[in-house]
């Protein structure tokens, strides 16, 4: 072993080393090489060569977790817009940026390569990633799958120029014979032919439950809190999905 390989190894245990010591519950390395020009767009051209993805996830076990905020008037036109344990999740990439960079190599935490988008725009699909990295496998329903959390996962992503040994992928199959998440999908979003991004918004995104039914795009009292649908989330058979948030907890 070389004493650049050691390195790189060492780097990468102590990256690994922040899963359950920060906000990030499973931490991952996925080998650029996999993602084509095309793919990182921008990214690519201003950060230059992207050679290793760190995946980061935390587990969603609370369903506050999943409260999506804004600081403006709609969610897409807000300056600052998360959930909380996205916020929480940015916290830990920041620390593996800092453990990068002290290390001597660039790094930088994209934005995700948005639901059903096929554009990028200084980003990177984090569920490529986290499938690369062997987080579970990408399900029937858009979503990375793992295979004790199912869908239940939030992910975010640090690109570096540093070559670190990937992780492999997993041998898993969840969706094999199950059609769950389409079926339970009630904007017809899913089908066998992939995601319909204009379905999901229209009939089903953004929106919180109560009894009885659903109350669309806010959280009352606050006009910059919502939930999105969870439907197919909740339809998938792997994993424990956490409780609903009650009209009375918001």
């Amino acid at each position: 072993m070389t004493a650049e390989s050691q390195s790189m190894e060492e780097l990468a245990s102590s990256l690994k080393g922040l899963a359950g010591a920060s906000t990030a519950d499973l931490i991952g390395i996925a080998p650029g090489s996999e993602f084509k020009a095309e793919e990182l767009g921008d990214l690519g051209e201003a950060f230059g060569e992207v050679k290793s993805i760190v995946v980061l996830a935390h587990r969603l076990v609370d369903p506050v977790q999943l409260v999506r905020f804004s600081s403006g008037e709609s969610y897409r036109a807000s300056p600052i817009g998360a959930s909380f344990a996205d916020a929480l999740l940015r916290d830990a990439c920041w620390r593996i940026v800092e453990l990068l960079r002290d290390a001597g190599w660039r790094a930088t935490i994209p934005r995700n390569l948005g639901y059903g988008v096929d554009d990028p725009s200084h980003s990177v699909s984090f569920k490529k990633a986290a499938v690369l990295a062997g987080f579970g496998a990408f399900g029937k329903s858009q979503l990375v799958i793992h295979p004790e959390w199912g869908p239940w996962l939030m992910l975010r992503t640090v690109v570096t120029d540093a070559s670190l040994e990937p992780d492999r992928p997993l041998s898993f199959a969840p969706c094999e014979g199950c059609d769950s998440c389409v079926q339970g999908c009630p904007g017809a979003a899913l089908t066998g032919r992939g995601f319909d991004r204009t379905r999901c918004f229209a009939a089903a995104g953004y929106r919180m439950m109560k009894e009885g039914g659903s109350v669309p795009h806010v959280l009352a009292p606050s006009p910059h809190g919502f939930v999105n649908c969870e439907e197919c989330l909740r339809a998938c058979a792997v994993g424990d999905a956490p409780p609903r948030l009650q009209l009375g907890e918001m």
